[in-house]
C-alpha cells in the first residue's frame, strides 16, 4: 500500500524546487540548512496539535511566504522589517499581513490546499480570543478571515465594531479580500501599504485603548519610539488612535543648538510614572511577543540563514527564470542579450556577500539620519513637562480671557537630527583595461566594478526606503559613473542613479576586452566632465568648479577611484588633470594592482593590492574611509 504522505512529501519537494530551494522531509521537529538544501521537519507541526495534511499544508505556506517572498517581492520583505523596526508594537500585525498575502498568492497556484490551511489556522489561534488585548483579538480575527477559517465568537465588543466599521466603509464585504489576493495590476509591495493602510488604524486604535486600559497611555508608544536607535516615532500611515502629535513635531524647527539627545531613562519619567508603569509596559510587550510566538511562529532557521544561503536577491530590471527561453523559442534577434543578462544574474548572484557588504556600510549612515531626538519643544501647548517661562504672560491674560487651558507648557518630542555635513556623494569609477590587464586581473577588476555600482544603487533605493517611512527628506543622493580607459576613455555610465541592464551588459564585457596604453589623464578629464568641474558631454552634473557645487543645487561630496596595473602613457597630463580635480575639492584615490607607480602618483590617498581578489575590499575600505 503506497503512503499517503509521500504524494505531500513530494509536493513540498516540488514547491521548493520552485522556489529555488532543494528541500528534503523529515518527521522530526527541526528545521535544518546545510550545503545540500533545507531539511524540512513536520514534527515541528505535529508537537503543536497538527496532522499530516494541515503540517504539509504550513510547511508550504512557510516556503511561499519566506524565500519566495524575498525573492519575489524583496521590497515588501525590507518594508516589513522597517516598519516593525521603527513600530515594534506593530509586529503581529505586520506578520499576519505578510503571512495572509503569502497565503492567497499559494493558494491561488495551489487551491486544493485551501480547507486543510483553513483548519491549520483555525487550530493555531488562542481557544479563547476574548482573552487576548483587544489589537490581538483584531490580528486573530484578521488571520481567521483571510484563510477562511470558521469565524471568531467572543470577541470584544470594539473589536466588532471595527470589523463592521471596515465593511461599511468598502461599501462591500470583500475588503480584507481585495487587499490580501494577488493582483497582476499592483506590485507586491503596493498591496503591502494599501493592506496597512487599511488594517493598521483599527489596530492601532485597539491598541490605544488596551494601552489606556493598562495605565500605559501614550507613555509605552513614546518610550518604544525612543528606545528604538534609528527609528521613527511617527506612525508610518498616519493611523488614528497613535501619533497625534505628528503634525505638530513636522512643523516645529529642529533642535536648538546644544539640545541633548535622548533622555535617559529616570528623564523619561512623568509624574504619576514608575516602577508599576514600567513593568505594565513589560507585561504588554510580553503579551504581544507571546502571541506571535504561538500564532505567528516560524520553525525556519536562524533569521537570515535561510535567505542569505538560498534567496537569490532580484535586480532592478533583472530577467526572471525562463526569459532567455522565451526570447529564444520567440525568435529574438535578441537571444544573446538575453543571455548576457543571465550570466550576470548568475555573477550578482556569487557576489552576493560582497554586494551586501558593501551596501552595508552607509546602513548607519542611513540610521542616523532618520533617527529622532526627544527634548522639549519649543511651542507652548496645555499640557507639559514644564512651565514655558516665554508664554506665561500670554497665558495668564488667556486665563483671565476665560481659556479653560491655556498654552502655558512645553513638552517632549521627537524631532529628525540636525545635519551640517553634505552627505549626498557622488562616485567616479575608472578602470584601467590597457592590454597588460589581463585574465584574472580584468576579472577581478569587472567584479570589483559589479560589486560597487550595485551596492551603491542598492543604498540609493535604501535611501528612498528610509525616506518613505520617516516621512523626511534625508538629504542623501548617491549617484555614480563608470569609465574604462585604455589609449581612449569610455563613459560606460553617465553619472547618475541607479542602475539599469543596459550598463549591467556592458559593464563586464568593457572591462574584459584589454587593448592599447593607460591613458590615465583623459579618464581624469571624463571624470572631471561628469563632475561638473570642467564642461563635458551630456551626462556632466554641472559646469561649475565651486567645491561642492551641482546643477541641480545639492551639496555634493565628490570621489574618484582609479583602478590600474600601471604606468602612464603621459604622466604630465594625468598630474595636470589629478591637480584640477583635487583643487576643486575632489577626493581621488588610486589603487595599484601589483604596481608602485600608481601609488606614487595618487598619493597621498593611494594604496597598492597584490593580490586582484582584494580589489573590491579595497575599493569598500575607501568608501568606508569616506563616509558623511
Amino acid at each position: 500500500m503506497v503512503d499517503p504522505g509521500i504524494e505531500e512529501r513530494e509536493r513540498l519537494r516540488a514547491v521548493g524546487a520552485l522556489i529555488g530551494v532543494a528541500v528534503s522531509v523529515s518527521d522530526d521537529e527541526s528545521w535544518e540548512l546545510d550545503e545540500n538544501g533545507l531539511r524540512v521537519g513536520l514534527g515541528w507541526y505535529a508537537r503543536r496539535g497538527h496532522g499530516h495534511d494541515e503540517a504539509v499544508a504550513l510547511a508550504l505556506l512557510q516556503l511561499w511566504e519566506s524565500v519566495r517572498g524575498e525573492r519575489r517581492a524583496p521590497e515588501r520583505a525590507r518594508r516589513s522589517r522597517s516598519i516593525i523596526a521603527a513600530r515594534p508594537a506593530a509586529e503581529p500585525l505586520v506578520a499576519a499581513v505578510i503571512r495572509l498575502q503569502a497565503a492567497a498568492e499559494m493558494l491561488a497556484a495551489l487551491p486544493g490546499l485551501r480547507q486543510r490551511l483553513a483548519a491549520a489556522t483555525a487550530r493555531s489561534l488562542p481557544a479563547s480570543p476574548g482573552e487576548q488585548p483587544r489589537h490581538l483579538q483584531w490580528v486573530a480575527l484578521l488571520l481567521a478571515e483571510g484563510t477562511g477559517a470558521a469565524r471568531l465568537a467572543g470577541l470584544a465588543p470594539e473589536v466588532e465594531a471595527e470589523w463592521e466599521a471596515l465593511a461599511r466603509a468598502s461599501r462591500r464585504d470583500d475588503a480584507l479580500r481585495r487587499v490580501l489576493a494577488p493582483d497582476a495590476r499592483r506590485a507586491p509591495l503596493d498591496r503591502f501599504e494599501r493592506a496597512l493602510a487599511l488594517l493598521l488604524p483599527p489596530y492601532e486604535r485597539l491598541l490605544a485603548r488596551d494601552a489606556q486600559e493598562r495605565g500605559l497611555g501614550e507613555s509605552s508608544r513614546g518610550a518604544e519610539a525612543e528606545d528604538h536607535e534609528g527609528g521613527a516615532a511617527a506612525d508610518d500611515f498616519g493611523a488614528a488612535g497613535a501619533g497625534g502629535d505628528a503634525e505638530q513635531q513636522a512643523a516645529d524647527d529642529g533642535p536648538a543648538e546644544g539640545e541633548a539627545e535622548a533622555p535617559g531613562d529616570d528623564e523619561r519619567a512623568r509624574a504619576g510614572e514608575g516602577r508599576q508603569a514600567a513593568e505594565g509596559a513589560d507585561l504588554f510587550a510580553a503579551e504581544q511577543a507571546g502571541f506571535v510566538s504561538a500564532v505567528l511562529a516560524t520553525p525556519l532557521p536562524a533569521e537570515g540563514a535561510l535567505l542569505e544561503a538560498m534567496a537569490l536577491p532580484e535586480i532592478e530590471g533583472a530577467p526572471q527564470p525562463g526569459d532567455e527561453q522565451r526570447e529564444i523559442g520567440g525568435g529574438s534577434a535578441d537571444a544573446s542579450g538575453g543571455r548576457a543578462r543571465a550570466d550576470y544574474r548568475d555573477r550578482v548572484a556569487e557576489l552576493t556577500e560582497a554586494i551586501e557588504r558593501m551596501r552595508a556600510v552607509w546602513a548607519q549612515v542611513i540610521a542616523d539620519r532618520v533617527a529622532q531626538l526627544r527634548g522639549i519643544g519649543r511651542r507652548p501647548v496645555p499640557e507639559g513637562e514644564m512651565l514655558a517661562p516665554d508664554a506665561l504672560a500670554r497665558a495668564v491674560a488667556e486665563a483671565r480671557a476665560g481659556v479653560a487651558r491655556p498654552a502655558a507648557f512645553l513638552r517632549r518630542e521627537s524631532r529628525p537630527r540636525r545635519r551640517r555635513r553634505a552627505g549626498s556623494t557622488d562616485y567616479v569609477l575608472l578602470v584601467d583595461r590597457s592590454a597588460s590587464m589581463q585574465g584574472r586581473v580584468a576579472d577581478a577588476a569587472a567584479d570589483a566594478a559589479l560589486i560597487m555600482l550595485e551596492a551603491l544603487a542598492g543604498v540609493e533605493r535604501d535611501i528612498a526606503h528610509a525616506e518613505q517611512h520617516a516621512g523626511i527628506d534625508i538629504d542623501l543622493d548617491i549617484r555614480t559613473a563608470l569609465v574604462v580607459f585604455d589609449a581612449e576613455p569610455l563613459l560606460v555610465k553617465p553619472l547618475s542613479r541607479g542602475l539599469d541592464d543596459g550598463v549591467r551588459r556592458r559593464m563586464h564585457a568593457e572591462i574584459r576586452s584589454p587593448r592599447g596604453s593607460t591613458n590615465d589623464g583623459a579618464a581624469l578629464r571624463i571624470a572631471a566632465q561628469q563632475l561638473g568641474i570642467v564642461p563635458g558631454a551630456a551626462g556632466a552634473s554641472g559646469a561649475s568648479g565651486t567645491p561642492g557645487s551641482s546643477a541641480d543645487g545639492v551639496e555634493r561630496r565628490r570621489i574618484v577611484l582609479l583602478v590600474s596595473d600601471g604606468g602612464s602613457n603621459d604622466p604630465v597630463a594625468a598630474a595636470r588633470e589629478l591637480r584640477r580635480l583635487r583643487d576643486a575639492g575632489v577626493e581621488v584615490h588610486g589603487i595599484g594592482i601589483g604596481s608602485d607607480e600608481v601609488v606614487r602618483r595618487y598619493a597621498p590617498s593611494s594604496r597598492r593590492v597584490d593580490d586582484p581578489g582584494v580589489i573590491a575590499e579595497a575599493i569598500q575600505q575607501l568608501v568606508e574611509g569616506e563616509l558623511p
